[in-house]
């Protein structure tokens, strides 16, 4: 598939704070996909909801001054901005309160989509309130491309939910131990990750399937046939962000029609370097990105 970046790319979700013991950083999936798809060379537009407080104006103008639009960062005067209680373990794996209610739990739909097309990118998370849940699911009726990012951040999803937003999409992002969980929910314990693929795409209807796996790296089923990459070597400093990388990274190249493989190795090779780096959204080229990969090959 070649976009040459014609339609419109909307992420759909939190924008909030993520606050570590010592610092606070922007986050929130869909906010850290926009920015990475950004440093590709696209223009992603936000949907999503912050406060009138000090902490959402803070985060408007970190917002602009990533070159992202605010028109559909819509203002809260009733809940405060989303914010993400982070603790950053010995191997750099994270741990996530995510605190409730935030302003983002009440997104609206925003009629100034009009009619353009658009590929959405949206997350199982900004859905467990009833107000965002239903502007995404008002969303997703007119998306050329779904993109679903599943995060299973306990005890903010449900199957049932989780099985309506899998038909709703054309592309699935997830984890090895999510992609696990829900094979189980169809009796598949123990079953290869691409048998559980090849069940998932033909009971949804899916394109393809995206699992990461950790220091494993990363596999994509599609069309029957599945594409791995080992990942890369790197000291890591923290995995926030990592994740969001790897799929703008994969979206960014799958989008300008590169082939399964040499998508996968790009996505990979930006998630290595964002966890490499402090935060969910540091900044870096393309050439940077190649350069991890020649590095690597040598």
């Amino acid at each position: 598939m070649e976009n040459n970046h014609r339609t419109s790319v909307i992420c759909f979700g939190e924008t909030l704070w993520d606050v570590f013991p010592d610092h606070k950083k922007p986050g929130g999936a869909p906010f850290n996909v926009a920015v990475h798809l950004k440093q590709f060379g696209f223009q992603p537009k936000v949907v999503s909801k912050i406060g009138t407080d000090p902490l959402g104006m803070d985060l408007l103008d970190f917002i602009k001054s990533k070159g992202l639009a605010v028109d559909f960062i819509q203002q809260d005067m009733d809940h405060p901005t989303g914010v993400v209680k982070v603790e950053v373990g010995e191997s750099g794996d994270a741990k996530y309160d995510i605190v409730f209610p935030s302003a983002w739990d009440f997104i609206e739909y925003p009629a100034e989509l009009g009619d353009e097309d658009y590929i959405l990118i949206f997350g199982s998370l900004a859905s467990r309130n009833s107000t965002s849940r239903e502007s995404l699911l008002k969303i997703l009726e007119r998306a050329d491309l779904a993109l679903f990012d599943v995060n299973f951040r306990a005890p903010h999803y449900t199957r049932e939910l989780v099985e309506e937003l899998l038909h709703k999409s054309d592309i699935v992002k997830l984890n090895e131990d999510e992609i696990i969980i829900i094979g189980e929910w169809y009796g598949m314990k123990n079953e290869s990750l691409q048998n559980i693929c090849k069940h998932l795409v033909s009971q949804y209807a899916l394109d393809h399937i995206i699992v990461t796996l950790g220091s494993k790296g990363a596999m994509v089923y599609r069309d029957g046939h599945v594409y791995h990459h080992n990942g890369f070597e790197v000291d890591v400093i923290d995995t926030v962000g990592s994740g969001d990388s790897f799929l703008a990274s994969y979206l960014a190249h799958y989008l300008k029609g590169k082939s399964g493989d040499e998508s996968l190795e790009m996505a990979c090779a930006t998630g290595a370097y964002v966890a490499t780096q402090n935060g969910a959204v540091p900044t870096y080229n393309l050439s940077t990105i190649q350069r991890l990969i020649s590095a690597n090959k040598k």
